[in-house]
């Protein structure tokens, strides 16, 4: 299991994007989800928060969980690599009393976004798997997959509306077999929310500094698991195809506040 520094707190590695425009149109939300950058750039409005996302990704893998060596970290000293520039990446965003934050992110890596017929790392750390049949142009994998919270409820929902929100882009976008490489111990979390199947056996990564195991995503069985929580959610998402959707409301005590400081000073 992941080196947890339990002196880092979930407050201390979550980003906080100051002027963020992104609840402006839903002032009382409590959350927004929603696609922030492609291929590696970000999309319009979104260029803060797509690079504070990065820093996001370096507190928890390097300061919290030590699944990463900082010297695996980008020149910037940021979390970021090479299949960034073939992924699609999704974030939560809290409408918080200090501000934006970001508190849930997840890439899609998509062997062939970026032009080249690379294998994805799930085929780089489990070669054996896929010597006779290498993954063709357009299959998945899902990576760096965070959600921080203080209150554990609201960390797991985040932990949801992530997969939610990837599960309505895979729908929407006719995506090909998806994996992902995760600690053996969160294969029993994973299997209570989605569908999912292990393809081998656990195995050491130099690169995530622990032992991991490889699965596969049933992605229309996952989605069927997603729509018993909420029936209509992926519906919304795959309208929306990845601009912001607003979820909950903040608390009674934010909106007063929030109109106490829109009021302005006589005098």
């Amino acid at each position: 299991m992941s080196r947890i520094d339990r002196s880092v707190s979930n407050a201390a590695v979550i980003p906080v994007i100051a002027g963020s425009p992104a609840f402006i149109v839903e002032p009382e939300a409590r959350l927004a989800t929603g696609i922030i950058g492609v291929n590696g750039v970000a999309l319009p409005g979104f260029e803060d928060v797509y690079r504070q996302h990065f820093e996001f990704r370096r507190r928890v893998y390097v300061e919290q969980t030590g699944q990463l060596d900082p010297s695996d970290l980008s020149a910037d000293g940021t979390d970021r690599d090479d299949d960034d520039a073939r992924s699609i990446t999704f974030a939560v965003l809290e409408n918080a009393p200090e501000g934006v934050r970001i508190v849930g992110v997840a890439r899609t890596i998509i062997k062939g976004a970026d032009g080249e017929n690379r294998p994805l790392p799930v085929e780089d750390f489990c070669p054996e798997l896929f010597a006779d049949d290498p993954l063709a142009l357009g299959c998945v994998e899902v990576s760096r997959v965070i959600a921080r919270h203080e209150r554990v409820a609201m960390q797991e929902l985040i932990q949801w509306h992530l997969f939610a929100l990837m599960s309505a882009y895979f729908s929407s976008h006719h995506v090909g077999r998806t994996f992902a490489i995760i600690e053996p111990w969160l294969e029993r979390h994973l299997a209570g929310v989605l569908a999912i199947s292990r393809i081998g056996e656990p195995r050491y990564i130099e690169h995530y500094l622990d032992y991991n195991l490889p699965v596969e995503f049933d992605l229309a069985g996952s989605a069927a698991r997603i729509t018993e929580r909420n029936a209509t959610i992926l519906g919304t998402l795959a309208a929306a195809d990845g601009a912001l959707e607003y979820f909950g409301r903040v608390s009674r005590a934010q909106r007063a506040a929030a109109v106490v400081d829109a009021v302005p000073e006589s005098g």
